[in-house]
């Protein structure tokens, strides 16, 4: 019921072979039909599918050049707009984006992820930053988006016949690729665009996301390395789902502070 899709690049293989270990551990009772791992870079870029042990035969390693040639030398673009066309690949009713540095660390069950048929992600308030990534939304819908849909970040659950429909009535409203769309607008984000879909097709998230989120993901990112101590702590909560810390933050941890998330997923069976 749950495909999984993933972006990478040459630098992220090793987190990324973390993740295909952690996917093998903790999502097998998810019975993935699909693991895309989409790379945004050269096709030289080599990803292996052993890397997912018993659920290698599920992997399709799918490159950027299959979406198009011009690709924005910003990666944090073409990442998002990878998202949105890896996850329509997928021919599964749910399908579940991650980040490479996105690291499992407990046993999941499709009642964690699924309340009747929805996803439990629930929605959360549109923040600063982001407004003119809904400005854009706004505009292209033809809606007023009031919030987006959760966890904040990844996972992110969409629909793929969802995503398939957005970039089909993109692309024809646009008369351009949806990559060249997406690149060009430099401040949307991917998680706003599909959540103005969702509100733009039913007016509501309620229809196919339960309101009450159940993912509970703790990440790092490169500007938070001041939390770095409390986001380490939160990471050991029981109900934590998924870690993840961005390499720039990495790089800024002490090694006391890099030694806790190692002994972390050590602890999880991950290395």
């Amino acid at each position: 019921m749950i495909d999984i899709c993933t972006v990478v690049f040459e630098p992220e293989l090793p987190v990324l072979r973390l993740q295909a270990r952690s996917i093998e551990l903790h999502c097998q009772n998810l019975q993935p039909h699909n693991i895309f791992v989409i790379v945004n870079d050269q096709d030289a870029c080599r990803v292996d599918p052993a890397w997912y042990g018993s659920l290698a035969d599920r992997v399709q390693v799918v490159y950027r050049s299959q979406f198009g040639n011009q690709w924005s030398d910003n990666g944090w673009v073409s990442q998002q707009a990878l998202k949105m066309l890896g996850s329509a690949l997928s021919n599964n009713h749910w399908c579940m984006i991650v980040d490479a540095k996105t690291i499992f660390v407990r046993e999941l069950a499709i009642t964690d992820l699924l309340v009747n048929g929805r996803a439990a992600v629930g929605s959360m308030p549109i923040y600063p930053v982001f407004e003119a990534s809904r400005d854009i939304t706004n505009q292209l819908f033809a809606i007023d988006l009031p919030a987006q849909l959760g966890p904040g970040g990844v996972p992110f659950f969409v629909e793929p016949h969802m995503v398939q429909s957005m970039i089909a009535y993109i692309e024809s409203r646009t008369g351009q690729t949806f990559a060249d769309y997406f690149q060009q607008q430099g401040r949307l984000t991917e998680f706003v665009l599909y959540s103005g879909w969702v509100w733009h097709c039913d007016q509501t998230f309620d229809q196919r996301y339960d309101p009450h989120s159940r993912i509970v993901p703790v990440n790092l990112c490169h500007s938070e390395v001041s939390q770095a101590d409390r986001k380490l702590t939160a990471m050991q909560a029981p109900d934590v789902v998924t870690v993840s810390i961005h390499r720039h933050a990495w790089s800024q941890l002490t090694d006391q502070q890099q030694q806790q998330y190692n002994d972390l997923l050590t602890d999880r069976g991950i290395q």
